[in-house]
Order: structure tokens, then sequence, then C-alpha cells
């Protein structure tokens, strides 16, 4: 993720190609696709023409790929603007950007370098606290890359002891918050230096006996989990 003036700026895989992309090429596009038009999208995106004919050409250039068809209409008008496959196809890939980002008042995030990438089992590892975590190797990325790791508190499991299962990402830690959140009892489980948030059921609190200051374990899948390069 970059920083420009235009708002943050991110990288997305497109190809073979890196194409860079913020929310303002992001509503253009999405505003052609709606307007049928680059000059009704500009006008409802508040971005000058001259402008947005610049992101398209700049978006075309990284990628290699036309991302508006424009039909010229006759003495009369009528022309017409609309995205290409390639177009429709960037537009999903950021709207998958913006849901992991829409998560993030709701979501733990660890900051770590990859210590270790397995290409044939197609997995990465970092380090939380003295632990290995294992990861998903979805995209380009290498051993020493900073990374962002997401989790969702509703993706992580609660156990009172470690238990034999496909799941390699288990670890120890205690309760040291509860509180209700949209119908879940929300843990605060501190793990070494970090606190992750778990959200587990009423149900599930009382049949474990959760209670403040217990030591518990909690689990993840490596597949649970989204990993963003910074």
């Amino acid at each position: 993720m970059d920083k420009i003036k235009d708002g943050p700026q991110y990288r997305l895989k497109f190809d073979d190609k890196i194409i860079l992309l913020n929310n303002k090429k992001f509503k253009l596009l999405e505003y052609i696709d709606e307007c049928g038009s680059i000059m009704k999208a500009s006008k409802k995106g508040n971005i000058p023409y001259r402008s947005a004919l610049k992101y398209i050409e700049e978006l075309e250039r990284e990628s290699n790929r036309s991302m508006v068809s424009t039909q010229r209409g006759g003495k009369g008008g009528g022309g017409e603007s609309k995205l290409t496959s390639s177009g429709k196809l960037i537009l999903k890939e950021y709207r998958k950007v913006e849901s992991i980002l829409n998560m993030h008042d709701d979501v733990n995030e660890i900051e770590s370098n990859i210590l270790h990438i397995d290409e044939k089992n197609k997995i990465a590892n970092i380090k939380l606290n003295n632990e290995n975590v294992i990861l998903p190797l979805r995209g380009n990325f290498r051993i020493g890359d900073r990374v962002l790791v997401l989790i969702s508190p509703e993706d992580i499991f609660v156990m009172l002891e470690p238990q034999e299962s496909s799941v390699r990402n288990i670890f120890g830690g205690k309760i040291i918050g509860m509180e209700l959140k949209d119908h879940l009892v929300r843990l605060n489980v501190k793990i070494g230096d970090i606190t992750l948030f778990v959200d587990v059921t009423e149900y599930a609190r009382e049949q474990l006996d959760l209670t403040l200051g217990k030591d518990i374990y909690i689990g993840f899948k490596a597949a649970a989990i989204a990993m963003v390069k910074i």
C-alpha cells in the first residue's frame, strides 16, 4: 500500500502485472459502469474530465489491457463508454481488498516479517511471540517481507486443552477481558505480548466455563487468515 495525494494506493495483481488503484480511480470505473459515460462518471465522482482520462490511461498502461470501451455517437451525440471484461475484473479485485479493509475495526491485526516460505505446499511462516504461525501463500511474497496478518475474531476457536487436529496454529493464552458484542461474547485473550479478540456464543462460554483470568488455548486455521504486504 502506498500513500499519494488522492489517498492510499493499493497494488493489485492482474495476471502477471501489478497495477496501482486508489479509491478515486475505483469510483471512476464504478461510475463508468453505472452511467455508461466517462463524462457523466467524472462529474458524479467530482473528477476533472482530463484527470479521468489520465486515470484510465494509467490503468491501461500498467495492465497492458483495455479497461474502457468507447463508442462514439453520430452527429446527434449518443456515444457511450462501458467497462471491458478487464475493467470489470479490476472492480471485483478492488472490492475484495475493500471488504478486508472494512473489517479493520473488528479484525485482529498482527504485523510481522515472513521468516520462511514453502513454495511446494504454498505456505509461509511468521512469528507470533516465539511461536510459528502458518499462513496460506496467496500472491507474490518473499522472505523478509513485512506483512499485516488479519484474523477475524469469529474464525478463532477456544479449547481448554490443546487438541490433536489438522489445525497447527494453536497457542496458549489467558482471558483478560469479556464483553457482549452483537449477541456474542467477545473475549480479550492475552498471548505473550499481544492481545487477540475472540468471539464465542454464550452457550460456548457456559460449556467451557470461560471466566476472567482463565488459562485457555486458542486456534485458527491457516485458510482463515488474510495476509497483506505493507
